[in-house]
């Protein structure tokens, strides 16, 4: 596209895919710049692997602080580096002051702390407490309402609330996370590692891929299985080290212990998208949603919350690409969802089938590309 190569700080508090999907977003977005440009991350904590391929600019914070002097020491430092190495784009992912291009990928804090409560005297009660003050300030700094900087969210939920929260109609961009298109194994080879992970080729195994299960919707999907027959199997993937413990209770209780079965955050997931059947996210908030996105370029039928709790559902359309869900919490209408898609293979193939095709318009390299003409426009007016 251009013969300019920028110097680029990229700052996060964390860098890899397995610290969250806001993360697995930096990585991938990244790793494609890195192949045009001189790339730099300004980070607390990094994938040992990624050490190797990128210059790490370590900023230390100590935990000994409450997160939200943190959250203020770490852009503190973070812009002293940047000041004093001149990097032509500052791209960054956190609260702080000095991003030329600025993510948001969660709600906004003015949002949801003040613009959802209608009470005078609750927000007043709330401005009174010095951390939600501190969250406030460091939001605000990342905000832009003008050209000179860009403020980007990740979906057209995000960029709804945001508008809102300032009372603007300014155009945000939207830059959703994307996808690479995996390979797909062959019928024999899908047994086989299968089997290597207990299941039957009878076996229906349902996949949830979240770091905070609970949050996505888990105590839903539980209540569920227990209703549907035993040969319908879930795999938790990204779970806690707490969370077995935790579960097990409530497991007991709804005889699921052995049709449960809980995987550990790790940077590949691909072999258990792989072995699944189907993919369950019936949040109640989220963003985006990349485990969504990324079961659908694996071919896999997807049942999700729609697009009033889940920021990709924007892009779905109900029993066409995805079964979406009315109301999350209905434990009846998600039995339905698995039932429907778990009988019914034409229905389901058809969905998986398009599914696939949606997954196709989010290219990580598109991504990356309308990143570095943002970059590209910035620059010329530094």
């Amino acid at each position: 596209m251009t013969t300019k190569r920028l110097s680029i700080a990229f700052v996060t508090y964390s860098f890899g895919r397995q610290f969250g999907g806001a993360e697995a977003y930096g990585v991938e977005v990244i790793r494609e710049l890195a192949k045009k440009h001189s790339v730099e991350i300004l980070t607390c904590q990094t994938d040992t692997e990624l050490e190797k391929k990128f210059i790490i600019r370590p900023i230390q914070v100590s935990k000994k602080w409450p997160g939200w002097i943190r959250a203020y020491l770490f852009a503190k430092k973070a812009a002293a580096l940047t000041k004093s190495n001149s990097y032509d784009i500052v791209y960054s992912h956190m609260n702080g002051w000095n991003g030329d291009v600025d993510v948001l990928h969660v709600r906004s804090v003015r949002y949801h702390h003040l613009y959802t409560v209608k009470s005078n005297l609750k927000k007043s009660l709330k401005l009174c407490s010095p951390r939600l003050l501190m969250y406030l300030w460091l939001e605000k700094q990342r905000v832009h309402l003008n050209n000179n900087r860009k403020t980007i969210v990740v979906s057209e939920l995000l960029k709804s609330q945001l508008q809102q929260a300032y009372s603007t109609d300014y155009d945000f961009e939207v830059i959703t996370p994307g996808v690479h298109l995996p390979a797909k194994l062959t019928q024999v080879e899908r047994l086989g590692l299968r089997e290597k992970n207990g299941y039957k080729p009878t076996d229906k195994v349902c996949i949830q891929v979240a770091l905070n299960p609970l949050s996505k919707g888990l105590d839903v999907i539980l209540e569920a299985l227990a209703l549907l027959p035993e040969s319908i199997k879930l795999l938790v993937v990204g779970a806690p080290p707490d969370l077995s413990e935790q579960l097990l209770p409530k497991l007991k209780d709804l005889r699921l212990e052995a049709r449960v079965k809980l995987i550990p955050k790790t940077e590949d997931i691909t072999q258990y998208y792989q072995i699944s059947d189907l993919c369950l996210h019936p949040t109640l908030s989220d963003s985006f949603g990349m485990a969504p996105l990324e079961a659908m370029s694996y071919g896999l039928p997807v049942i999700m919350s729609n697009a009033q709790y889940c920021g990709f559902a924007y892009y779905a359309q109900h029993l066409k690409n995805a079964y979406l869900l009315d109301n999350p919490k209905d434990i009846h209408q998600l039995k339905s969802a698995v039932i429907a898609l778990t009988t019914d293979q034409d229905s389901s193939e058809n969905i998986a089938r398009a599914g696939l095709e949606l997954s196709k318009c989010f290219s990580w390299q598109e991504i990356a590309t309308r990143y570095e003409k943002i970059f590209l426009e910035l620059f010329k007016y530094k």
